[in-house]
């Protein structure tokens, strides 16, 4: 049986614990060739100049703010959203003592009133959605209209070959990621239909990756939680394939390109 990615997978299996996100978090953490991290390089993007109120949705185990807090002038505050509660958990841990709120919340239908925030992140979150017009419709609602939103995604070719190498060595590997419903190529054509000011930037990096076991757990966190049907040594030849190439050039590389969109009413 192959589960299909819908809402109730991302919440109950596929977050339903941290486990999936922090196996593909620690992949990028370890081997990305790019001195300065996803999170912080976004951060660098974010024009505060004055004290805010920002929102994030799907904050994940909240590492964005772990890293980019520093950033937020005096007087600003900070809720921290997540449909996920064990993420609402590990974030709260992660954070440590912060007066930040950590609040479980879904993108979709927020509990918050109209012009409520100066800044809503949106990072690797839209494409969990199941009515992405609903969810930018409920961010544009709790933004007030001198207020920014910032996007993130990523490209088609971000990370494919890490899929290519499963879809080819077994029929039953999905030919669906969770990003494909939207990718940086969907962004560039559906956020004009929401926002009348979008400024793109793009973060491009390879992973060199040296160690197998990081690679098998970054694709078991896509493969056991949909009870894929792959065969019992999918994972043997998998390792064999990349262990091939760090044989060769000494690491086994992945593309990577994610953009980020700074979006304005």
């Amino acid at each position: 049986m192959d589960t299909a990615i819908t809402k109730e997978y991302l919440k109950n299996l596929q977050y339903g614990t941290t486990a999936n996100l922090d196996a593909r978090i620690k992949i990028h953490q370890l081997f990305s060739t790019n001195p300065e991290s996803f999170h912080a390089w976004i951060g660098s993007h974010l024009p505060l100049t004055k004290p805010v109120d920002v929102l994030e949705v799907g904050c994940g185990t909240g590492i964005f703010w772990r890293e980019n807090q520093s950033r937020l002038p005096a007087g600003s505050t900070l809720t921290l959203t997540d449909f996920s509660q064990a993420m609402v958990e590990k974030t709260l841990a992660n954070l440590g003592d912060t007066e930040a709120k950590v609040e479980t919340a879904d993108v979709e239908n927020l509990p918050y009133d109209d012009d409520g925030f100066d800044l809503v992140n949106a990072h690797h979150i839209i494409y969990h959605t199941q009515d992405k017009a609903r969810a930018f419709s409920e961010i544009k609602r709790v933004l007030r209209p001198d207020g920014f939103v910032t996007i993130t995604t990523n490209s088609e070719i971000h990370m494919f070959n890490v899929y290519e190498i499963g879809r080819r060595l077994d029929a039953n590997f999905p030919t669906d990621r969770i990003i494909d419903s939207f990718t940086e190529e969907i962004a560039d054509k559906m956020l004009p239909q929401f926002f009348g000011n979008i400024e793109k930037h793009v973060q491009e990096d390879i992973l060199e990756v040296t160690d197998i076991q990081f690679m098998l757990d970054y694709v078991a966190s896509g493969v056991k939680p949909r009870d894929m049907s792959v065969a019992d040594d999918f994972f043997e030849r998998y390792a064999t394939v990349v262990q091939a190439e760090m044989d060769e050039k000494g690491y086994f590389g992945i593309p990577k390109r994610s953009p980020l969109f700074l979006c304005r009413p």
